[in-house]
């Protein structure tokens, strides 16, 4: 599978999207690294698909995130950052992004891409994808999707959940 194909899977899922303690430790991959490690807050969902993401739902239907790690093949040169969120934009049907910025992921540098996406007879999802470059070869990406009506409150538990992540290298 080529890259422009790992990187048009990452939302997939996202069009079909409908106090912390933690339950359990997730990772994405499941075997091998680099991976991203969750720690699943109770009150979570979580689904693992046949393109790669990890996809977690809070309960209350308050706001979901995605996570996936993309390889580059033999020879493939990683695009860039924003390449990357246009392509994963595209391909789950949401508006091209609106505003960029710097920021961290499980306590990295990475760049965070803000957009939104109608959800056919649902709720306006606002989405806040964020990529990692982790080395030459391989990207951590993560999408926090919360729809318009989520109130503040809950919208801090998701980014609560959102932080509770690492990257694994060994």
């Amino acid at each position: 599978m080529n890259i422009v194909t790992r990187l048009l899977l990452p939302l997939a899922a996202v069009s079909a999207f409908a106090s912390p303690a933690l339950a359990e430790s997730l990772r994405i991959p499941a075997d091998g690294t680099p991976a991203i490690e969750v720690a699943k807050q109770s009150g979570w969902t979580e689904k693992y698909d046949d393109y790669g993401n990890l996809t977690l739902f809070a309960d209350d239907k308050s706001g979901g995130m995605l996570f996936r790690t993309i390889e580059a093949g033999p020879g493939e040169k990683m695009p860039s950052n924003a390449a990357v969120a246009e392509m994963i934009l595209g391909a789950a049907g949401a508006k091209s992004y609106t505003r960029t910025e710097a920021t961290t992921f499980a306590g990295g540098p990475a760049e965070a891409y803000y957009s939104t996406m109608e959800v056919s007879g649902g709720p306006v999802i606002q989405l806040k994808l964020v990529v990692r470059q982790l080395d030459d070869n391989h990207l951590a990406v993560a999408v926090t999707m919360v729809p318009d009506s989520t109130p503040d409150d809950k919208r801090n538990a998701i980014e609560a959940q959102f932080t509770a992540v690492k990257i694994v290298t060994r």
